[in-house]
């Protein structure tokens, strides 16, 4: 990659060299490509690939259930556009959001019997969809971006983990001082 090392300002410079270097256009690309893939042998399901995605990962959690917390941690999105993307799941009658039989102030999502049902439907058209992706990549490719994905997904949780925990610490502290508002009102 190509470090700059003076300013740039001119908008014309910004963008190649963002558009030589830039990780994140690459691997949105690449995900666009593979997803419509997805997508198109999905069509007949009424599902996207996002949303297989999505109940595969509640379909593997404990007892069939994940909650909503580590959903959002395993797909890697924020849990404002989890709930959004659940919505259309369950006004789909796919997916059950309800209370967790062991701590009833978590949210978790299940599979409705329509969701398994759907689910199972949808692995003949995935496995051809994916058979056609790893045939155009070749082998060796596909195992390689494979393992080069799952790095990049473990480092950046990583480097963002300290931040998570700071985030975590501040939306505590906020609380606390809310609590202490209410506090020192009613008194």
């Amino acid at each position: 990659m190509n470090e700059t090392t003076e300013e740039t300002t001119d908008h014309l410079d910004v963008a190649r060299i963002m558009a030589a270097e830039c990780l994140c256009f690459r691997a949105r690309r690449a995900a666009r490509a593979i997803t419509r893939a997805y997508d198109s042998a999905l069509r007949p399901t009424g599902l996207q690939a996002t949303q297989v995605t999505m109940m595969n990962v509640i379909a593997l959690g404990p007892e069939g259930a994940q909650p909503m917390g580590r959903l959002s941690e395993i797909l890697a999105i924020d849990l404002s556009t989890l709930s959004r993307n659940l919505r259309a799941l369950e006004k789909a009658g796919l997916v059950g959001i309800g209370r967790s039989d062991t701590d009833r102030r978590v949210r978790v999502a299940r599979l409705t019997e329509a969701g398994k049902t759907r689910l199972s439907d949808a692995l003949p058209l995935w496995k051809k969809a994916h058979g056609e992706i790893v045939a155009t990549l070749g082998d060796e490719t596909a195992a390689a971006l494979h393992a080069v994905l799952d790095a990049t997904t473990l480092a950046m949780a990583a480097a963002g983990q300290g931040q998570a925990e700071e985030d975590q610490a501040k939306q505590d502290q906020a609380k606390q001082d809310q609590a202490g508002d209410v506090t020192d009102r009613a008194k």
